[in-house]
């Protein structure tokens, strides 16, 4: 089933609320989306989310898709993914958001060929659906604890994450205002985000967040430090969960080898599509390194793919952040996904089971 047409587009997705965190706001998301077309009739559909600003945005993944990533795969075979993936990294280095974009797009033709949801094609159910945890931005410590309650009391979230690494003692304000609102039984996480300039800041910041029963912090220093995580990890009583140190396989490797982490934050963004992110959270299984499913506050497309991740591998045992759906007023698909009661559904239909809505699409377009 050869490739006839690779085409990408940026989109500029207005956010229902502002959102503000590790540096940037958002208002908006400046996302790609990707469209394949085969000779056989079928067309697959992806979408390249990448929320924050130190990574490339909409219109240049457009581009790294339309001049590199797309004439590398055309002509060839749209069910060969594993082959296609290797055919990208030899046309561009890095490109990871933009290639996630591709490889979605190529697993939905692979389950229309074959007439199979996603999940299905990357081994079947290791659970009925994926349970969700609710993501905070920089807010007043009430704010935040309000914002908890509601996902947790309307759309029943099973544990909330705040943003940390702000000056003062606003975040533990803000962990004892939402331990105060929601209660003993809801887990909190924290997620610095990389904030932290050396292992003995984060560890003193840490520590000031314990007596509120936190179930993770994420990411205290520089992806690069994988011996400083190391060293947080041995001083604290909470576990360390690894985001941005972990974006490729090799990536999970070396964290395993220097004890950097209890968990793994895995995106299928950052990672570069569902064959990587599977691969990733395969290595942390034999590791013993259990993984949850990270966001870029993806649009339904994404979304959706990563829910087929989430029900698929069995080294989930933790709430995930896929709720990027709920940050939007409008759908670019047709369908309605199903987060229900604090889990997310993946859909049963061929593919990843998403139609595109074009109506909302070419209002969001970015010209090129």
């Amino acid at each position: 089933m050869r490739i006839t047409r690779v085409e990408a587009f940026a989109i500029h997705a207005p956010r229902s609320h502002r959102f503000e965190a590790a540096g940037v706001v958002l208002t908006h998301s400046d996302f790609a989306l990707v469209v394949i077309d085969t000779e056989a009739g079928l067309t697959g559909y992806g979408e390249v989310s990448s929320a924050l600003s130190y990574y490339r945005l909409g219109a240049s993944h457009a581009l790294d898709i339309n001049a590199s990533l797309g004439p590398a795969i055309l002509g060839e075979n749209a069910l060969e993914i594993p082959a296609l993936v290797a055919r990208m990294d030899r046309a561009l280095r890095g490109g990871r958001q933009a290639k996630s974009g591709i490889d979605m797009a190529l697993w939905d033709i692979a389950g229309k060929a074959a007439g199979l949801p996603v999940y299905r094609l990357l081994g079947g159910k290791a659970r009925p659906a994926v349970p969700l945890n609710w993501t905070m931005g920089y807010l007043e410590p009430e704010q935040t604890a309000a914002e908890a309650a509601h996902f947790v009391e309307r759309h029943g979230v099973q544990s909330v994450r705040l943003k940390i690494g702000r000056p003062g003692d606003i975040d533990v304000r803000a962990a004892a205002a939402v331990r105060r609102r929601l209660g003993p039984n809801i887990p909190i996480r924290v997620d610095a985000n990389e904030s932290y300039h050396s292992p003995k800041e984060a560890i003193a910041a840490i520590r000031r967040l314990q007596p509120h029963d936190i179930q993770m912090v994420e990411q205290p220093l520089a992806a690069h430090d994988l011996a400083g995580h190391a060293e947080v990890r041995q001083a604290i009583d909470v576990p360390v969960i690894l985001d941005e140190s972990i974006q490729s396989p090799r990536d999970a490797l070396e964290a395993i080898r220097a004890r950097a982490a209890d968990a793994f934050n895995v995106y299928v963004s950052e990672s570069g599509g569902l064959l990587r992110a599977q691969q990733i959270i395969a290595i942390a299984e034999a590791a013993g390194i259990p993984c949850l499913i990270g966001t870029m506050g993806e649009l339904q497309i994404a979304s959706a793919a990563a829910a087929h991740l989430g029900v698929a591998c069995a080294n989930i045992p933790f709430t995930c952040d896929i709720v990027g759906p709920l940050r939007y007023e409008e759908s670019i698909i047709q369908e309605s996904l199903r987060l229900e009661d604090g889990f997310f559904y993946p859909p049963d239909a061929p593919g990843l089971g998403v139609t595109p809505n074009w109506d909302v699409i070419n209002r969001w377009r970015i010209p090129a």
